[in-house]
């Protein structure tokens, strides 16, 4: 794919949340906005996208359902992305509804997230997510 002016306005977001009706209203959201989407609802669905598709930023639910018993969350996959050198530089918005612990607020910022709390309007998360890939694009 070219197009060098309108790669920003097709930019690839990744969205991990695993209720389905929070991850299809904001896919719908985002893709009424000119992103192109895709949906995960565990960490290691959304581990296969990152190895197969190319992501320009991740939406993140904190609290993800865990099918192998290992101790897997969204904190988790924001540590794994900081620490591949093919994904570090991704805006990551924490998307959750849950208070978080102070420990869990110093992984976000030392991981270079952002923390977006629900409910808020999707305008709100959008125009979050313009500014992050605006600043990573500098």
């Amino acid at each position: 794919m070219s197009g060098g002016g309108t790669m920003m306005a097709r930019a690839a977001i990744l969205v991990v949340e695993d209720e389905t009706s929070l991850r299809t209203t904001m896919c719908a959201a985002l893709t009424l906005m000119g992103f192109m989407t895709y949906q995960a609802e565990s960490v290691d669905d959304a581990l296969k996208i990152l190895g197969a598709e190319h992501v320009d930023a991740i939406v993140l639910d904190i609290r993800l359902p865990d099918r192998t018993g290992m101790q897997t969350s969204g904190l988790h996959l924001l540590r794994f992305v900081r620490a591949t050198p093919e994904h570090a530089h991704i805006p990551v918005l924490i998307f959750t509804g849950a208070a978080l612990s102070p420990a869990d607020e110093e992984t976000i910022r030392i991981n270079g997230g952002h923390v977006f709390y629900k409910p808020q309007p999707y305008r709100v998360l959008i125009d979050q997510l313009n500014e992050l890939l605006n600043t990573s694009a500098h």
